[in-house]
């Protein structure tokens, strides 16, 4: 008997669970309807759509129609329209049909105006800035409920729809967060890829808006009246109150700033709406072409103190291609609505343990329809929408819906599609790769496949190897960790061998932090380090026949190193010991492959012997060459001793320093701000030397003038023991030419740049007369001025040499960012 009545029991707990669940679903019901006008019938889009004397609403679709979950009764339903009177509706728990509002149109009349020489737009902004400042002072934080929806379109098409449900959260100290609560998207989109979400949008009240990369200063900001101009234009009315419409236009041309229409709500003196655009001011370089976004937004009091936002509408459009490549306009359209708003809040210390704005929450992630359907109040998705999710599937890739066209799209290669529906693309060709897709893993699965997969041609050309070819392999093993390199070449000028092999190994698994290597070579050496060029692309200077970069010797040796980089650490050590025999190369050649008849110098005796050396180094940031193409920040600071006592025929210590840095200067609330790039190489020594290890201040390759080199010495770098040079460029971006007037400078990426170079060296007179040695006499002085993103490929740099006077023009690739 007591079990039963423990039987019995568990049935009647479990009876009452289904009861009080139940209860708590039916609860609730969702209402939808649509909004118009009751003259005309035109639908009203984003009308504002909420329960009165709550938080919670939502807004119209574009189509005037709307979707509400009320879960308690009775409830009156507001709906409200700038320039139509307020509309209110009141349901009970059995309520099931249809409730549509068709709003008829407010008239109310302005109190005649007092003409001044002043706009009335101007009292009316500086009492809207005075009331925000007042009620924002008393606005600490604030969470709600926030959903989103994101188009993306090829041309009028809907390639792609994102849906997401989140909770968002505003601390006036911290700043904002996002938590992820479920997401939805077409079929041809990966939940990884959906990026629907509130965090990031626009809040028109801010003082400083974050736009595409600018920091524009916002409408109510209290610097509002200095940047903008603000005219009232027209004036319509709701529940009887005047809605003043006002225009708003940059005061300043050069300024990231907004324009287009606000309406302000007399009496309350507060943000209504406003339909915005960046000025043309932000615009990007190319490859960028066109690049367009318009912003509406709405705020309402929700019966209280402050006037939060309760939508954010924005529509773009970008245009990206260069001379023989294009792609197709990109569209995108996002609608955002926020409600159940609670002000004044404790917010939850997790939020804020790291610096992520946006997280996800796990125990709902997995259920998209029933936090769609029971949780939340979407927009109600427009007939194309719908028709999107109906008929976009896996294979509709957004590769196929946004490829390009052009010229050059010849050597791209769109391979076929994989079994997942996936499109990929690889530059160059693949007929390496032919035949069908069994050849292919029958190859693969070769040792000859995966030998010759791993092999690559290598090659170099100057006075001394005169053509030195050859191969290398290269392969990554146990998850990229262990990493090994064979080299083999011929040198056709002194005939000689050149090969080597290097093993790099990161021991610590799921990092890279730490390594060890180990190489040996017997090579090419260049006498004179530098670190812009390297051999292989200062070839090209001797084989057509114009003067050799370097000056060369033999150099056999071993290096041992490691590597560690520390967590949480912008530092990376490195240690190297290197023993190595040098000897001098007493061979040269003038051949070169047009027949210019340009006659080499004699590659100069180096100090022969052999090297046993410590070198400390220490990196930060990035130090990758790119000829000024993009910024640079990093240094590298080393410092290498050698000694007789362990086995070197020198005693010297040598200091070397390599810096690439870059400050915003002007405009800096632009995306692309004007910038200072600067350079600075410089090496210097105690003890003795040998010529070898002597280090270079840059040239130029003819009339190729890249950043970091002195654009008006040409051909043969300047070699010194102790050296140093200051290289540094202003980019003015397209300001000069806004300034001439050029208003759509911005959109063709042109940028002016002014720059300037010193430098010297520091030889023995002995040195210079046994090796050769191309030094300084003094300082070398430069100044000049470029053109760059000519076509959107190139600058045209002319240089002034100040020290001996001159005149030297040049090309090189545009900076681009």
């Amino acid at each position: 008997m007591p079990e039963q009545k423990k039987a019995m029991l568990k049935k009647l707990l479990l009876l009452s669970f289904i009861f009080l669940t139940s209860t708590s679903a039916f609860a609730q019901i969702r209402v939808d309807g649509i909004v118009a006008d009751a003259k005309t019938g035109e639908r009203l889009p984003a009308a504002h759509v909420i329960i009165e004397g709550t938080y919670t609403g939502t807004i119209a679709n574009e189509d005037g129609e709307f979707s509400l979950i009320v879960r308690s009764f009775p409830a009156t339903i507001v709906v409200r329209y700038i320039g139509f009177e307020t509309q209110k509706k009141t349901i009970d728990r059995n309520h099931s049909e249809p409730l549509d509002f068709l709003l008829k149109e407010s008239v109310a009349e302005m109190e005649q105006l007092v003409v001044t020489t002043e706009d009335p737009a101007i009292a009316i902004m500086k009492e809207v800035i005075a009331r925000k400042k007042i009620w924002r002072a008393k606005l600490n934080t604030y969470r709600a409920e926030a959903y989103s929806r994101q188009q993306l379109l090829n041309d009028t098409t809907i390639v792609s729809v994102t849906e997401s449900v989140s909770e968002v959260f505003w601390d006036r100290k911290k700043g904002p967060r996002e938590v992820l609560k479920s997401r939805r998207q077409t079929a041809n989109m990966e939940g990884a890829d959906n990026f629907a979400g509130v965090s990031y949008l626009p809040n028109f009240y801010d003082d400083e808006l974050d736009i595409a990369g600018f920091d524009v200063v916002g409408i109510t900001d209290e610097r509002a009246l200095k940047y903008y101009t603000f005219k009232l234009v027209d004036f319509t009315s709701i529940d009887n109150k005047i809605v003043f419409e006002i225009s708003v236009e940059p005061k300043r041309k050069l300024q990231p700033l907004f324009e287009g229409t606000i309406f302000v709500l007399d009496e309350d003196f507060a943000l209504l709406s406003v339909k915005l655009k960046p000025n043309n001011v932000i615009v990007f370089p190319p490859p960028v072409q066109d690049f367009n976004l318009y912003y509406e937004q709405q705020f309402s009091n929700f019966g209280g103190d402050f006037w939060l936002p309760v939508d954010v509408r924005i529509d773009g459009l970008v245009e990206v291609g260069i001379v023989g490549l294009r792609f197709p306009p990109i569209g995108f359209h996002q609608v955002s609505k926020m409600n159940n708003y609670q002000v004044n809040v404790t917010m939850p210390d997790s939020l804020y343990e790291d610096n992520s704005l946006f997280s996800i929450d796990s125990t709902t992630i997995s259920k998209p329809d029933s936090v769609f359907t029971n949780t939340v109040e979407p927009v109600p998705l427009s007939a194309k929408e719908e028709a999107a999710y109906k008929t976009l599937d896996s294979t509709a890739t957004l590769e196929k819906s946004f490829r390009p066209k052009g010229f050059l799209t010849r050597f791209i290669d769109w391979d076929e599609e994989t079994n997942d529906g996936e499109t990929t693309a690889s530059v160059g060709t693949s007929s390496s790769e032919g035949g069908s897709s069994g050849n292919r893993t029958s190859r693969k699965n070769g040792f000859a496949s995966k030998l010759l997969s791993n092999l690559s041609p290598v090659g170099r050309f100057n006075r001394v190897d005169v053509f030195n070819v050859g191969l290398e392999h290269e392969r990554r093993y146990y998850n990229r960790r262990l990493r090994s390199t064979v080299n083999f070449g011929y040198s056709f000028g002194y005939e000689d061998y050149t090969y080597g092999t290097a093993l790099s190994w990161w021991p610590l698994a799921n990092t890279r932090r730490f390594v060890v290597s180990a190489k040996y070579h017997a090579d090419t050496f260049s006498s004179y380090e530098s670190d812009l060029y390297g051999m292989t692309f200062a070839s090209a200077m001797p084989l057509f026949g114009f003067d050799d970069y370097f000056n060369y010797y033999r150099n056999e040796g071993l290096e041992i190193g490691t590597g560690y980089r520390p967590p949480r650490h912008r530092f990376t050590y490195r240690l190297y010991y290197n023993y190595e025999e040098h000897s001098s190369i007493n061979y040269k050649t003038s051949y070169d492959i047009i027949g210019r008849d340009n006659l080499q110098r004699i590659n100069p005796q180096i100090e022969d012997g052999t090297l046993s050396a410590v070198r400390f180094q220490i990196t930060r940031g990035d130090l990758t060459n790119n000829f000024g193409v993009v910024e640079l920040n990093g240094a590298s600071l080393s410092v290498e001793q050698s000694a007789k006592v362990i086995g070197s025929d020198w005693d010297y210590t040598r200091f070397k320093i390599n810096l690439f840095k870059r400050f915003n200067t002007f405009y800096k609330k632009r995306f692309f701000p004007n910038a200072l790039d600067i350079r600075v190489n410089a090496g210097t020594y105690l003890g003795d030397l040998p010529v070898q290890k002597n280090g270079a201040l840059d040239a130029s390759f003819g009339y190729i003038t890249p950043f970091g080199a002195f654009k008006s010495k040409r051909y043969i770098p300047y070699q010194g023991a102790s050296y140093f040079a200051v290289n540094a460029e202003h980019n003015f971006r397209s300001v000069p030419l806004e300034m001439l007037g050029w208003r759509n400078a911005p959109k063709t990426g042109l940028s002016i740049i002014a720059f300037a170079g010193v430098g010297k060296t520091w030889n023995t007179s002995s040195n210079i007369t046994r090796y050769g040695l191309v030094g300084t006499n003094d300082l070398h002085l430069e100044v000049g001025g470029s053109v760059s993103n000519i076509f959107n490929l190139f600058r045209f740099d002319l240089a002034f040499r100040i020290d001996e006077p001159g005149v030297f023009p040049g090309v090189s690739v545009a900076r681009f960012f």
